[in-house]
């Protein structure tokens, strides 16, 4: 930041001169001359406060966080009321990663001078990485409040939010610090990653659009476009987008494990393969890169695969629950079923695989993401259950309520019909007045109450070549006590014989069908 400063009272006129022309320089980024009339006026006055202060400042400006605390502290032992340099103070040691010790500097500068914006904001950025959302919202609203047109306080303002999982107000952030700079391509980029978390991805790829007319060579706009695209069921169109990223940024572990999701192929691993190799190499330590690489590779039978999976097997209690995954899909079939990267592969080929007649339905629409893609697919009616509430129940760490819309209902296309409410209550007045066969399900359910419910009122409906496309049935930490326990319970009750279509450990999805 430039540097500021009051000349302490007291000052004689010589040292109030040599510091207005010290800042001269200073300001101007002419920062030796400045170093040099800072320490000429030490050496007459050794413990003169702006000049102790300034120094350390040019020392932050010049990576030398160590020197620059020392200076500061200086200052600070002379004028424990130096609000300015408290600020500084808490920049030196946020570099320095002594975050709690760089909060306490820029909450002393605030009980001094409550109306600095910098120093909110950079209370902001301290109280994120310490994990304090909360209180970084709050810190970046007063420097709004301050300084209504700071487009980075609204920015991250926005990533606060959203990490607090509250979406729709990190929307409001982001079009706030666009509303304050429209050319902020971050805040384009940022505000297309939540719209895809909304579930509107065409908004989240025109956002990461904008981003790349502001800033043709933004690897992370480039990635978040190829997940949108992703979402679109534009494939060909997110791997253009991936490879773009990666060209830019070659170290994307992200882009390259997105990438490889896309270049799934039975019938020639080694482009996905590939890239999976590229993001462990980059990041040994994720033991998803880990787990997903030794499960392509032992898909192809390579020996090696083991070195990968081991090391997986010492993680957490996920890691072992995804490797315990893998083993349930190699033994409960003969010939392992295709392995895919994308929900919308799924969806396709399921829906070829149903019969041409029957029902289409989806269990949990949410954003109406996916069930506009079955609906193009489907090429019919289709019928989407959704109490537009969230969860009924708690569901591995996620609380009752999670995943609510709070009772906003998507737009979707005409051939798609709402039954809003919950299973319960909505599925049996429409069994009584749609008793067809099924043929095909988007059971995206989660818990194992709720998958129970959908089974049990419809399973006179699903029939021989019924299929069903499970959103979370393998590969999570409690994969074997939800959709999986459901329908395997279902399978026992009702006699029912089935076979696996695709499998996905991208996804967590799994397609059978009833034979």
């Amino acid at each position: 930041m430039p540097p500021t400063d009051s000349h302490p009272t007291g000052t004689v006129p010589d040292i109030q001169q040599a510091i207005g022309l010290a800042l001269q320089h200073h300001t101007a980024g002419r920062l030796p001359e400045a170093e040099s009339i800072y320490q000429q006026i030490l050496h007459t006055d050794p413990n003169q406060p702006v000049a102790l202060h300034l120094l350390g400042v040019i020392a932050h400006q010049v990576g030398k966080n160590d020197i620059a605390v020392d200076f500061i502290t200086k200052a600070l032992d002379v004028k424990p009321d130096y609000a300015e340099a408290h600020v500084n103070l808490g920049n030196s040691l946020k570099e320095l990663g002594r975050l709690e010790d760089s909060a306490a500097s820029y909450n002393k500068a605030l009980e001094i001078t409550p109306g600095i914006a910098a120093a909110h904001y950079n209370l902001g950025v301290v109280y994120k990485e310490l994990g304090r959302l909360d209180e970084s919202v709050a810190s970046y609203r007063r420097t709004i409040a301050i300084a209504p047109d700071y487009a980075e306080a609204h920015n991250n303002l926005g990533n606060a939010l959203h990490d607090l999982g509250q979406s729709e107000d990190a929307v409001i952030g982001y079009r706030d610090a666009l509303a304050a700079r429209s050319d902020y391509a971050e805040a384009h980029c940022n505000l297309g990653n939540v719209l895809r978390h909304l579930g509107k991805a065409d908004e989240a790829a025109a956002s990461c659009q904008e981003a790349l007319a502001n800033q043709p060579e933004y690897a992370e706009a480039h990635s978040n476009l190829g997940i949108a695209f992703q979402d679109l069921g534009k494939l060909e169109e997110a791997a253009v987008s991936l490879r773009k990223a990666i060209s830019i940024n070659p170290g994307s572990a992200v882009a390259q494990f997105n990438l490889h999701s896309l270049l799934i192929d039975p019938d020639d691993m080694a482009p996905s393969i590939n890239c999976l190799k590229r993001a462990v190499e980059i990041n040994p330590g994720n033991a998803y890169y880990r787990f997903m690489l030794g499960v392509l590779m032992d898909f192809c039978g390579d020996p090696e695969a083991a070195s990968h999976l081991d090391i997986v097997e010492s993680g957490n209690d996920t890691d072992r629950a995804r490797l315990d995954a893998w083993g349930y899909i190699q033994s409960a079939n003969e010939k392992l079923p295709p392995m895919i990267g994308s929900s919308i592969e799924a969806f396709e080929l399921g829906i070829d695989a149903a019969p041409k007649d029957g029902l289409v339905l989806e269990f949990g629409v949410r954003f109406g993401t996916t069930i506009r893609q079955v609906a193009e697919l489907a090429n019919q009616d289709v019928h989407g259950f959704d109490s537009f509430e969230g969860l009924p129940e708690a569901w591995h760490h996620e609380p009752k309520g999670s995943y609510s819309t709070h009772g906003v209902v998507p737009s979707v296309a005409e051939n798609v019909i709402l039954h809003d409410g919950w299973f319960e209550d909505t599925l049996p007045g429409f069994v009584e007045k749609y008793p067809d066969p099924v043929r095909f399900i988007n059971m995206d359910c989660d818990l194992y109450s709720s998958t129970k419910t959908v089974l049990d009122s419809l399973a006179r409906q699903i029939v021989p070549g019924t299929v069903l496309v499970f959103d979370e049935y393998i590969g999570h930490e409690k994969w074997r006590e939800h959709e999986f326990k459901a329908f395997q319970e279902a399978v026992a009750t009702y006699g029912w014989k089935y076979e696996y279509l695709c499998f996905s450990f991208m996804t967590k999805q799994a397609a059978v069908r009833i034979i």
